[in-house]
C-alpha cells in the first residue's frame, strides 16, 4: 500500500476534485486518497493530496497556517462574483485601504 503526501502545484481552471480523481486513477483502486483543503478553480496553489494512511493526519493539516497571495482590481466588479465572470467598471471606492502584506486572524 502507498502512503504519503503528494504536492500538486494546482493550476486555474482544476478543481481540487479533479487533482485527487487523477490520482486515485494513477495509483489504482482500493488507495485512500483525499486532500487537505479546497482550492477554488481559478485559484493556483500547493494541494496537498494524501494518500493511504495519510489521510488520517487531514485535520491536522486543515489546522495549519495558510497563506493566501491576491490581486484585486478595486472599482471593478463581475456578473458573478469571481473572475470567471464578466468584469466591468463599477464604483470607485472612496477608502484609505492598506497596501502591501496585511495579516488576518
Amino acid at each position: 500500500m502507498t502512503d504519503g503526501v503528494i504536492l500538486v502545484d494546482k493550476p486555474a481552471g482544476v478543481t481540487s476534485h479533479d487533482v485527487v480523481a487523477g490520482c486515485r486513477r494513477r495509483l489504482g483502486r482500493g488507495v485512500k486518497v483525499g486532500h487537505a483543503g479546497t482550492l477554488d478553480p481559478f485559484a493556483t496553489g500547493l494541494l496537498l493530496v494524501l494518500v493511504g494512511r495519510a489521510t488520517r493526519v487531514q485535520r491536522f493539516l486543515m489546522a495549519l497556517p495558510k497563506r493566501y497571495e491576491t490581486t484585486a482590481r478595486l472599482g471593478w466588479t463581475s456578473t458573478t462574483g469571481d473572475p470567471e465572470g464578466e468584469i466591468a467598471p463599477g464604483r470607485a471606492p472612496s477608502l484609505d485601504l492598506p497596501t502591501g502584506t496585511i495579516r488576518q486572524r
